[in-house]
């Protein structure tokens, strides 16, 4: 008896599981994300441009990148609830005597976003890489809102923002607000039999909570987590890619995908490969 008991629960799961991957799949094949960034300049910048571990996400290193040609730069940000203002920091802060959080400082000073908008926003995008949104209340997540909608209000800076993150729930919040939302996903790699399982699931996540792309790390060449099963599974989703080879050949056949939106060529690298695009495919 509990054998035929856990055999029916079984089939239920999988039935249930196949219709929710077949309607979403059909609901995806209908949805065409204009919204979502599609330029053929693909490649962004990781950090900025930059030389030392201190320049990485600084106004020097981004307007570096800018110059350089890109078009997008992803960096790090925190969410101070005590300050109320957003915490430009790839390093996590430390905590003094009395509670406080200490961040690692700029030219001597805290780098916010307000201040980075302001020296570098006008016409580029950014993905924003939320380090502290799984571990802030609904409350604070309100008032974050908020400040986010105070600081990005000029010069449609607000349709250039993507805020990654890993959880979907807190995620679809800012999606609610309007914001542009990057569900961090984390499939398994090509070899792995469940590999395309857990990229619908993934899908499913950002689906249900109407996200706008999913990120992911490439991972391996010979053993990608964005291989071809992730990719059929995931078709019609946006893809911001990351951690992806310094390998001039797979950046040129990556940048011709029509869902991947955005790649991060090499990892804790400075790296100018903004030059490589399918611009000339599209033209």
């Amino acid at each position: 008896m509990r054998k035929k008991i856990v055999l029916i629960f079984f089939l239920l799961i999988l039935i249930i599981y196949n219709v929710t991957n077949f309607y979403v799949d059909a609901q995806i094949s209908q949805i065409k994300r204009k919204d979502i960034y599609n330029d053929c300049h693909k490649i962004w910048s990781a950090r900025g441009i930059y030389t030392s571990k201190e320049e990485q996400n600084s106004i020097a290193a981004l307007q570096k990148a800018f110059e350089l040609g890109a078009l997008g730069a992803e960096f790090d940000f925190y969410y101070d609830t005590k300050l109320d203002k957003f915490i430009v920091s790839h390093s996590p802060p430390k905590k003094d005597k009395d509670g406080n959080l200490i961040y690692l400082k700029k030219n001597g000073e805290l780098l916010t976003l307000e201040k980075l908008f302001k020296a570098v926003g006008d016409g580029h995008y950014f993905w924003l890489d939320y380090k502290n949104l799984d571990r802030i209340s609904s409350a604070e997540t309100k008032r974050s809102i908020v400040r986010l909608n105070e600081i990005s209000k000029n010069n449609s800076l607000k349709d250039r923002l993507y805020l990654e993150g890993s959880n979907p729930f807190r995620l679809a919040d800012y999606s609610d607000a309007g914001f542009k939302t990057l569900f961090a996903g984390r499939p398994l790699p090509e070899n792995n039999i469940f590999a395309t399982i857990s990229a619908n699931l993934f899908k499913m996540a950002y689906y249900f909570n109407n996200l706008s792309a999913i990120t992911m790390k490439y991972g391996d060449k010979n053993n990608p987590y964005y291989g071809q099963k992730a990719e059929s599974a995931l078709k019609g989703v946006p893809i911001f890619l990351f951690h992806v080879d310094d390998d001039e050949s797979l950046l040129k056949e990556l940048v011709k995908k029509e869902d991947v939106r955005v790649m991060l060529a090499g990892r804790d690298k400075s790296l100018n490969r903004f030059y490589i695009n399918n611009c000339q495919l599209i033209d």
